[in-house]
């Protein structure tokens, strides 16, 4: 599984998603339908963040949707994240915005909420590419894939 690229009409989401934990594996799990892109970064086949285009599940936005973070304090600690070079995720731990177990659990409705409904997906395209960018490489948050998927699934109906 070092790149797969394939349509969801023919792969299976879950079972990537899945296979990607079992194998430990370390990339980025990007999946496009209808200009909606999701991307899912795995490092030693646990979940470190996730991103998407979709409205409600771009991580700032969600934070402040769920009421942990204020938007105009959010996008300041990106900026600033962005300017330093580091990790948003290790700002909001470093500027004690979060605690570990608090952003863990975040992250975590974050990646079910993402995962939910791109399992709904009857068609796109994925693909699973090895390369993970520094940003994200060790970052301070491992969310375990077959917790996030069972929840998924379960959000999803299926």
């Amino acid at each position: 599984m070092s790149h797969i690229r394939g349509d969801l009409s023919l792969l299976s989401l879950a079972e990537i998603v899945s296979g990607a934990e079992t194998l430990g594996k370390t990339g980025v799990l990007r999946i496009l339908r209808d200009g909606v892109e999701k991307r899912f970064y795995f490092q030693q086949g646990g979940v470190v963040f996730v991103t998407s285009t979709l409205a409600g599940e771009r991580f700032g936005e969600f934070l402040a949707d769920i009421g942990c973070l204020d938007l105009v304090r959010m996008q300041g600690l990106v900026e600033e994240s962005r300017r330093r070079g580091v990790r948003f995720t290790y700002d909001l731990l470093a500027e004690k915005v979060f605690e570990k177990k608090a952003l863990e659990t975040a992250l975590s409705q974050l990646v079910v909420i993402a995962l939910a409904e791109a399992l709904s997906w009857q068609s796109g395209t994925i693909e699973f590419g090895s390369e993970l960018p520094p940003s994200i490489l060790s970052g301070p948050i491992h969310i375990r894939v077959e917790d996030a998927l069972a929840r998924a699934r379960q959000a999803a109906g299926i």
